[in-house]
């Protein structure tokens, strides 16, 4: 095999993974950060938004770091027109993030990622890629909630839901993974901007 050859595998295949996972964890362990490596190009965090506390995912995959929100939204009905509308609408206005609907049509997952084109990641990379995926599901979410229950059972969803917050904190477990979906819904109509400069800064772990 030529060198050349050799350095495109390390590069964009699975010779690149284990090194940027390295690089992260030295991201995350420099700040403190609670995380669980869930396999040699996978790790997994929670993030505790505004509005819900969110299960991250970050992998390697096809010369890709992906950034994934998975299943924050599941079991409901989500191949409709309003929600779909809703889906265009954020993904045209942020080109960062991509929005996934299950087979089943009755889950929604939130992604974005950076292309490994040098097989590197820097720091301001990795940091940027969180806070644009973590504001924007945390933003996107009451309006969600609010298309898919609608205003008058939003406060009950709620009410359902609230105890969850606590319990999703930390290193993922099966007990808190089925949970992360929970959230203090806002009671305001309005759909909170995408980036606002006034926002309370959200907390990672």
């Amino acid at each position: 095999m030529s060198q050349k050859k050799s350095d495109q595998q390390s590069a964009g295949g699975s010779f690149a993974s284990l090194p940027i996972i390295d690089v992260i964890k030295n991201y995350l362990d420099t700040d403190n950060m609670r995380y669980q490596q869930i396999s040699e190009e996978a790790l997994e965090m929670y993030m505790q938004g505004n509005n819900l506390t969110m299960h991250l995912v970050v992998y390697v995959h096809n010369s890709h770091l992906i950034f994934r929100v998975p299943n924050f939204i599941r079991n409901v009905e989500l191949r409709r027109l309003d929600i779909l509308s809703f889906i265009n609408q954020v993904t045209n206005e942020i080109l960062d993030i991509r929005f996934e609907i299950s087979k089943d049509e009755k889950s929604l997952s939130a992604c974005c990622q950076h292309i490994l084109e040098d097989g590197t990641l820097t720091r301001k990379q990795f940091d940027l890629a969180i806070m644009v995926l973590m504001h924007i599901v945390d933003d996107t979410y009451p309006r969600f909630m609010q298309l898919i229950y609608g205003k008058s059972d939003k406060a009950e969803h709620a009410g359902h839901n609230s105890h969850a917050g606590t319990e999703a904190s930390g290193i993922a477990t099966p007990e808190t993974a089925d949970e992360n979906e929970a959230v203090d819904v806002d009671d305001s109509d309005e759909f909170a901007p995408v980036a606002d400069e006034e926002e309370v800064p959200r907390k990672i772990n």
